[in-house]
């Protein structure tokens, strides 16, 4: 039986990731009440930094309320290293704030577009790209995020064959979270 949740906290980087990741939950029957965005602050620094330096107050606060219904899902752009990297440094995270790490049944996904969250919503469109370049950022975000996210939702889980290799891991992702 799916995973129910009656909140799920959205952290991320920017406004792109935000549309991405709350215009999915919101196809997947979650209220617009239900979902708690912390995104970071524009122009207090690197984004990615803020997540990594949320992600274990957030985990930490998930565990305190494990006997509810509650989720999260942290987006974080691979940039110019790699998906591991990324995972080490919020498993790093964790360890530093004294938290287990992410355990496979924890109603945790963490969500790691390579290189940016805009090749996925390129590649998404049925544009032709690779996880090594940098492509251009939407101008009118929520255009062009709800029909890239509509094609994840149609792909997700059964057709991810040729997709991008952190699509089909955030795809594997979300399949765990919403169990």
């Amino acid at each position: 039986m799916p995973r129910r949740f009656a909140l799920v906290v959205l952290l991320c980087e920017d406004r792109q990731q935000e549309c991405f990741a709350y215009r999915y939950l919101r196809h997947k029957g979650l209220s617009r009440y239900r979902i708690h965005v912390r995104k970071a602050p524009s122009a207090a620094g690197a984004a990615e930094q803020y997540v990594r330096q949320q992600y274990p107050a957030e985990v930490a606060a998930l565990r305190a309320k494990a006997h509810s219904s509650a989720g999260l899902i942290a987006v974080l752009d691979v940039d110019s290293t790699s998906p591991q990297f990324r995972l080490n440094q919020l498993a790093e995270a964790l360890q530093d704030a004294h938290q287990p790490p992410r355990a496979k049944d924890e109603p945790i996904a963490v969500l790691l577009p390579n290189r940016n969250i805009e090749t996925w919503i390129h590649h998404l469109l049925g544009e032709s790209v690779n996880e090594e370049d940098e492509y251009s950022k939407f101008s009118d975000e929520q255009r062009k995020c709800e029909p890239a996210v509509r094609e994840f939702l149609r792909r997700c889980p059964d057709d991810m064959g040729n997709s991008l290799p952190s699509l089909q891991a955030a795809c594997e992702e979300l399949t765990r979270f919403f169990g």
